[in-house]
């Protein structure tokens, strides 16, 4: 039997990985087995087993997939910002937000497949998923830090704040794809909102009367 080219390897590949997105999403991780993803793709056995090891890894690959997309965007945005610009980094809160929400819609099927097998049903998927997390409230821990260290901002705990906003996009997000609503612009318009809210409770009081027009200028497709 002739060797398979690079470019016909990559095809089986690219096939697999969206045969698994379909049936995970259709059936659940746990009631997916290896043969039917083969076969819906319109490979042999071996084919799959020539890629990956098993449906786990076939499942993670996805999930990498779509968190490094994520995470590509958010850094763009990120480096785009100065941080002691408080507009600037609310207007770049929103466009992070936005670029969340429209990943999960862009990936419904994974993201669905996700919420309905559960992280237990899925080896290695639990600590990924929260290692992923822990490096986001990470990220926005540190612009509370840097906030505060401006006089801007006085948070209790950094973490805690954070760890409310990603409870919020993942509530959120599940109905999204779940229930087809609210939209992508509208549910990231909607955390913007708490998050403001909650940011203007966290102005010390001596800076918030300075920094009341900051909120008034902030645009009306924001809040």
């Amino acid at each position: 039997m002739a060797r398979r080219t690079q470019a016909q390897l990559a095809e089986t590949r690219q096939a697999l990985i969206a045969s698994g997105k379909q049936l995970f999403s259709d059936k659940g991780f746990a009631r997916t087995q290896v043969a039917e993803i083969a076969q819906n793709a319109g490979v042999g056995m071996s084919a799959f087993y020539g890629q990956f090891e098993d449906k786990s890894q076939l499942f993670l690959h996805i999930i990498n997939e779509v968190f490094t997309e994520l995470h590509s965007g958010v850094m763009q945005v990120r480096r785009g910002v100065n941080l002691q610009m408080p507009l600037e980094s609310i207007m770049a809160t929103q466009q992070i937000y936005v670029l969340i929400f429209e990943t999960l819609m862009k990936h419904k099927e994974i993201t669905l497949s996700v919420f309905r097998s559960g992280f237990s049903a899925i080896p290695g998927f639990e600590a990924l998923y929260w290692q992923i997390c822990d490096a986001v409230a990470a990220a926005l821990s540190q612009d509370y830090q840097h906030a505060e260290s401006a006089g801007l901002l006085k948070i209790g705990s950094h973490r805690d704040m954070s760890d409310a906003m990603i409870g919020m996009v993942q509530h959120l997000g599940y109905r999204m794809v779940l229930q087809g609503t609210p939209a992508p612009i509208e549910a990231a318009k909607m955390c913007t909102q708490y998050t403001i809210g909650s940011l203007i409770m966290s102005i010390p009081k001596d800076k918030l009367q300075h920094l009341m027009p900051l909120w008034a200028a902030i645009p009306a497709d924001v809040i």
